[in-house]
């Protein structure tokens, strides 16, 4: 009984369900980007970040992955599901934003290290940094992108899935897509070990 009334609330909110999906895959790849020109502002370098790699074949590289990091999607399609609501109040929204996202990057953290065994990110060298696994420059930053998710994001990435004429391939499409996220997140410690 119980799984025939997923199976119905799935065929009920698939367009919904598919559209949260496209938030999920465009908010993991404005996360590189953003990530990406970050490290190379601070740092002059460019870094492999999330699940994209680029190896070496001799002096041939070869880019293995998606420019995509999975905490920057999963922020971004909670924000963009649970926070809609506090569209018209952006200083609530900030603060929630910002007390909810770094709670996610604490746990993130956490998890990766106790169950993965890997060091994703360390603040340790930040102001106001707890453990290494938080601080208050990316607490603030959570704040802004909350800002950035809900206000620009969510309707733009509404707008640009409603314009999609076959919805049908973009289904597959994305589909496609998060299993290939999976199977980089999985393949990533065993292809990359020098990496985690």
């Amino acid at each position: 009984m119980q799984m025939t009334s997923v199976i119905s609330f799935i065929k009920a909110k698939r367009e919904y369900i598919f559209e949260l999906l496209f938030c999920f895959i465009g908010c993991g790849i404005f996360g590189w980007a953003f990530e990406t020109i970050d490290v190379l502002i601070q740092d002059g370098a460019l870094t492999d970040r999330g699940i994209l790699f680029i190896s070496h074949i001799g002096n041939f590289p070869i880019v293995w992955g998606l420019p995509f990091i999975l905490i920057y999607a999963i922020g971004g399609a909670v924000l963009i599901l649970v926070f809609k609501p506090l569209a018209k109040k952006p200083i609530l929204l900030f603060f929630i934003g910002m007390v909810s996202m770094t709670t996610l990057e604490y746990l993130t953290a956490l998890m990766c290290e106790t169950l993965l065994n890997q060091v994703l990110w360390d603040y340790s060298n930040k102001f106001m940094n707890f453990q290494g696994r938080i601080c208050l420059v990316s607490s603030i930053m959570w704040g802004l992108l909350s800002l950035l998710a809900v206000e620009v994001f969510a309707p733009v990435f509404h707008k640009a899935y409603g314009k999609i004429k076959n919805k049908h391939i973009m289904h597959i499409i994305i589909l496609v897509l998060i299993a290939y996220i999976i199977v980089c997140y999985i393949l990533r410690p065993i292809l990359f070990p020098t990496m985690v």
